[in-house]
């Protein structure tokens, strides 16, 4: 991430509840090889740990089913998507010939399968010009590259995508995480059949099959995404562990204090809340069994939300896809913030001018505080906190809104727990990864805690003499801390609509 800070208020708002999407990603390759008598094409698709559970559960097999089953299987989903891809020239369609199908399965995070099913592909035609467009997983993030070249004898007069073969067919991918990995779906090529020459001042492009693939880097077998603490990834730990044959006390207990490890570090990476419940405390005569308690909310909502994001993954994926759910959790978590961000902000403003109103006192603190012809609101302006006598208008905290803001912070589970989950469930080890889960889950709240009790800490620590209470800057921020909680909570919401679209705003 840039450090400057604009952008990174964007990216730190978007990401309070918005995870990687490396799980839930489906990568796209095609290469698209014109000659002189046809089009060879290659098209590939690399499916990550939760598409390839969908997969597997629609096809009714396992990663752990008879090779011929899964073959079989993979050669009819590999023509239904090849069905998916649109082929046309001079805006006629062009039929594209089924050759073969290949499935390749391998381990990744948590142990669960993953798959990668490749086409070929050919295109009886003669040199001119082509147009390509991938239909599937219109949605779903991922990887998305088109590589055109052309055999020898042939010669690109113009092409819309690159020759250079960035991640040799989806199996070593680039690892620069500062590079944003490509977005293409379709693409357009124009060639012909004589040998290379320049037409006037129009460059001529030929790519000899043979040199792209020596220009491919040998890389990593995932695409680069964002370092993200805390997060489960392939051979880590855990995954070792849900795959070992016997589980003794002493390595689940070691297990559990993995996870609570994980989720303590991811609840340390930008957002999950932090911001928010520190502009919340800030303005509130909040205790340290307040930020307890938002601690074990975040814990109770997240656990909950993790297991039945997994039921459903593992009973109605057919009907509503996971990764559908995430958005609509992130926008019920940005309007119930932004609900009470308002509450705060009225509360707030209301009792700031109110302290404007009434007279000023002699606080001498060698008397004994009795003022019977007080006011409700201004013996909220006189409260003794720990830290001692606190001039800043500080609003009630109060059950509804701790609940609220705890519940908004677990509500959108991270892929990394649910990977636990679904790993657990297929090996058959239910009560392992809801163990497992807890412990995560309990990192994160265990963070937000601290933080918490750190706010309230830092805050009784305040000077507290009459020049400084005096200052409207000073009394002014717990109404600002209300209304950074309505923004990050307008910017959570837009995110997981898809109106904010924080890439925008990074380099």
């Amino acid at each position: 991430m840039k450090p400057h800070l604009f952008p990174a208020l964007f990216l730190t708002a978007a990401c309070l509840w918005a995870h990687p999407m490396g799980n839930f990603s489906v990568n796209h390759y095609a290469r698209i090889e014109v000659g002189t008598r046809g089009v060879d094409v290659r098209y590939v698709l690399d499916l990550a740990e939760i598409p390839t559970f969908e997969l597997l559960q629609t096809w009714g097999l396992d990663a752990a089913s008879e090779r011929v089953l899964l073959d079989r299987r993979a050669e009819a989903q590999a023509r239904e998507w090849v069905g998916n891809l649109a082929f046309s020239s001079g805006g006629r369609p062009v039929a594209a010939r089924f050759e073969r199908a290949d499935l390749v399965m391998d381990k990744g995070a948590g142990g669960m399968p993953v798959a990668r099913i490749g086409a070929d592909l050919r295109l009886a035609m003669t040199p001119g010009e082509l147009t390509y467009e991938d239909h599937n997983y219109a949605e779903r993030a991922g990887w998305k590259e088109i590589v055109i070249t052309a055999e020898r004898g042939a010669t690109i007069e113009r092409a819309t995508a690159p020759g250079e073969d960035r991640s040799r067919a989806l199996t070593a991918y680039p690892q620069d995480p500062a590079t944003a990995p490509p977005q293409e779906v379709r693409a357009a090529v124009e060639w012909r059949g004589a040998p290379a020459v320049i037409s006037g001042n129009r460059p001529v492009r030929v790519i000899p099959v043979q040199a792209t693939a020596a220009q491919a880097p040998a890389t990593g077998p995932e695409p680069p995404q964002q370092a993200v603490p805390g997060t489960v990834v392939r051979g880590d730990f855990l995954s070792q562990l849900l795959r070992r044959g016997e589980i003794g006390w002493g390595l689940m207990l070691v297990g559990i204090a993995v996870a609570f490890g994980l989720g303590a570090m991811h609840a340390l990476s930008p957002g999950h809340g932090k911001t928010i419940v520190a502009a919340y405390l800030v303005g509130t005569r909040g205790t340290f069994q307040h930020a307890i308690f938002l601690g074990g909310m975040v814990t109770f909502t997240h656990t909950i939300s993790v297991f039945a994001l997994g039921l459903t993954t593992l009973f109605l994926s057919q009907y509503v896809l996971p990764e559908k759910i995430f958005p609509v959790l992130g926008a019920i978590s940005g309007i119930s913030i932004v609900w009470i961000g308002l509450m705060l902000l009225v509360q707030r403003a209301r009792r700031l001018r109110n302290h404007g109103h009434v007279h000023p006192h002699d606080h001498d603190h060698g008397h004994d505080h009795e003022h019977p012809h007080h006011d409700h609101d201004h013996e909220h302006e006189h409260h003794h906190g720990p830290g001692g006598h606190s001039h800043i208008p500080e609003g009630e905290v109060t059950l509804g809104s701790l609940i609220a803001l705890g519940a908004s912070g677990g509500l959108v589970p991270c892929p990394s727990a649910l990977v636990l989950l679904l790993s657990s469930i297929a090996l058959g080890r239910v009560g392992l990864g809801l163990i497992l889960l807890v412990g995560f889950s309990m990192g994160l709240a265990v963070v937000l805690m601290a933080i918490g009790m750190m706010v309230l800490y830092a805050k009784n620590l305040l000077p507290d003499s009459k020049k400084t209470v005096a200052n409207p800057a000073f009394r002014v921020i717990p109404v600002l801390s209300a209304a950074v909680i309505v923004c990050l909570g307008l910017l959570m919401t837009g995110v997981s609509l898809g109106v904010i679209r924080p890439s925008r705003f990074i380099g």
